[in-house]
Parts: structure tokens; C-alpha cells; sequence
């Protein structure tokens, strides 16, 4: 059975970029895109099988969603169903939805709220349909902003099943919800990675509702988010680009040592946003409006991902381009383009 929740949105991106750099995967969203309906399936006495759980329907034919965005060459899909056929199987009387990923991305995160937790949706629409609680297979180890975001969700531990390499012949589900089509274009009508609006303020909503309002004035309006103490990506000039922000109001801000609640409340808040490309510009999916400089280092190229959360949270998005340390990952930021883009957002 296949629910669907939203049908297919319409995305019209637009981007001004000051200094004519090379826009790479930018340019596949300044033209009009047709995303996927957001939906489900619903399988009844499916089987997850294998260390990465793919999903094998009661037809024998691979549950697609459960891939998430992987192609399989035949053999390996053939091998997979064999396996769904073998007698010894475990078994789970309950609806059942993973977020445990094939490409064992769900431990980033980046992929765990754009690409595990939004399979929630569909979950908990399950649920609701059903009147039955649908279990929730996690990482059999959570990183604390998991756990976080977990709870914050509703998703209680007696919901979870710690994720473990089922028997050889797979685990038995009464039904597998095969999450929702976020992320998910196989039509040829959107870039594969193309985001899903609609699904983004449906997750930062339950977020929203979640985490109380701090008071007034509580968190800077104004940060640079620093990379520092991570193995790329770091700013070596931090310092001066620090002595240049910090009259305008701007504080440094390290989003890894911040719990999950602080980060929203940090985003619902600001205004200018100057970060070097990483994991903790996904919490642009809590920001409303504002201004954000996004530094990308030169060889690591121009990626599309929070470009999309920003336009669609209504940010002023431009980036800069930044030269590689010469032998290392690390960045050097052209303080004269840094001191442009304030002439321009402030």
C-alpha cells in the first residue's frame, strides 16, 4: 500500500553571487524543479535483511526506499532476495520503520536530521492511521544530539530497537514503513538531492514545538560558526576574521559544543550567519530569514545542500570560494570579500 502525504512541490531557487565564481552543482537548482510527491509504503510481512537492512516485500522484490539513493548491481540485489528466503529468519509482531541507512551516513549529522529523521514522518502518519505504534530501528550506539533529537521527536526508548545485523535469513516485520520520499527523485525531474520543503518545516516544526522559547537577547544575533579542532575545514586566518566580525556584534560559536535544544534556540534567533561548509549549518532548517556566507574550500567544491535549506527558510544566500592551506584541508578566508559581504547584509 502506498500513502502519499504531499504531492509533488515546485522549487524555483535564485542566487546572487558578487564575484562570478564557478557555481558547480548550484547551477542544476537556478532553474525550475519538480520534486517527488512525499510518500510511503506500507508492506506487510516484509523482511529486513542483511547489515544494512534492506527491505525485501512479501513478492520478493527489493523495498527501493530502503536503498536511499544507492543503485545495487543485479547480483547483489539477486543475493539479497535469496537471502530473504532462507528459513531462519527472527521475527517482530509490529509495524516497523529503520533509520539506519545502507550507506551508513546516519551517523553524521547532516544525514541524520536531512535523511534519517524524516522517515519519521511517515512513521508516526502510520501510527496515526493505524492506532498501532510503529517501532523505530536506531544506531545501536547514539551520539548524544541522537538521543537529543530522539526525545525531542516523542520517540521514547521503548519505541527503539538498537540496530543489530539480523540471522541470516533476515527479520520479519508485520509491516515495514518505507520511509518517506524525501531526498528520494528517481524521476529525472529534480537534482537527486534536491530537499523536500515541505519536509523540512514539517520536521522543524515538531522541533519548534518541542523546545521552549528562551528569552530575549539570550543567544548572539550574530555568529561565526568555527570549524576549529576538526580535521578540515578549519579557518587558519580565524583570528583575524574574528577581528574583523566581532565590532560588528559577532561572537564565535562551535555548534559540537552545544546540546541539540541550544543549537535550535542559537538558529531561530540569528540574523548573519558566516560559516565554513559543515555538518552544523543543518540547523538552518530552525532559521528565518536573515543572511548567510558560506565558505567552501576551493577543491572540495560548491555543494548545493544548505543552499537549498536557506532559500527555503528565506535566507540571503551567497558563497566564497576559499583557497586550499597548501597541503591540508584547512581554508584561508580573503578578508577583503569578507568585509564586502558586510557592506552588503548589514
Amino acid at each position: 500500500m502506498w500513502i502519499e502525504l504531499r504531492g509533488p512541490e515546485s522549487c524555483l531557487y535564485r542566487l546572487e553571487d558578487p564575484w562570478e565564481q564557478p557555481l558547480g552543482r548550484l547551477e542544476q537548482y537556478l532553474q525550475p524543479i519538480s520534486l517527488d510527491p512525499q510518500a510511503y509504503g506500507v508492506h506487510q510481512q516484509a523482511r529486513l535483511v542483511g547489515p544494512d537492512l534492506v527491505g525485501v516485500d512479501r513478492h520478493r522484490r527489493i523495498v527501493e526506499e530502503t536503498l536511499h539513493l544507492k543503485e545495487l548491481t543485479v547480483a547483489h540485489r539477486r543475493r539479497i532476495v535469496l537471502r530473504s528466503l532462507l528459513p531462519r529468519v527472527e521475527r517482530i509482531d509490529a509495524a516497523v520503520c529503520s533509520l539506519v541507512d545502507i550507506r551508513r551516513w546516519s551517523g553524521a549529522y547532516f544525514h541524520w536530521f536531512l535523511d534519517a529523521l524524516p522517515r519519521l514522518i511517515a512513521a508516526d502518519d502510520h501510527s496515526a492511521r493505524s492506532g498501532d505504534t510503529t517501532l523505530v530501528i536506531v544506531p545501536s550506539s547514539l551520539q548524544p544530539w541522537q538521543e537529543e533529537s530522539l526525545t525531542l521527536l516523542g520517540v521514547e526508548a521503548g519505541r527503539r530497537l538498537p540496530h543489530r545485523p539480523p540471522g541470516r535469513g533476515g527479520l520479519e516485520v508485520r509491516r515495514l514503513i518505507a520511509g518517506v520520499a524525501h531526498r528520494w527523485h528517481r524521476g529525472g525531474q529534480a537534482p537527486f538531492d534536491a530537499i523536500s520543503p515541505w519536509a523540512i518545516h514539517q520536521l522543524a516544526s515538531r522541533f519548534s514545538a518541542a523546545v521552549p522559547i528562551p528569552a530575549a537577547g539570550s543567544a548572539p544575533k550574530r555568529i561565526f560558526l568555527s570549524r576549529r579542532g576538526a580535521p578540515s575545514r578549519n579557518v587558519v586566518n580565524e583570528a583575524a576574521v574574528m577581528a574583523l566580525l566581532e565590532p560588528y556584534g559577532f561572537v564565535a560559536v562551535r555548534g559540537d559544543r552545544l546540546g541539540l535544544a541550544e543549537q535550535i534556540n542559537l538558529f531561530r534567533g540569528v540574523s548573519h550567519i558566516v560559516a565554513p561548509h559543515g555538518g552544523a549549518l543543518t540547523n538552518l532548517m530552525h532559521a528565518r530569514g536573515g543572511h548567510l556566507l558560506e565558505l567552501f574550500q576551493a577543491n572540495h567544491g560548491v555543494r548545493p545542500e544548505f543552499f537549498q535549506l536557506a532559500a527555503i527558510n528565506g535566507l540571503d544566500y551567497r558563497f566564497l570560494l576559499c583557497p586550499n592551506v597548501a597541503g591540508g584541508q584547512d581554508i584561508q578566508v580573503d578578508l577583503d570579500r569578507l568585509k564586502e559581504w558586510l557592506a552588503m547584509t548589514l
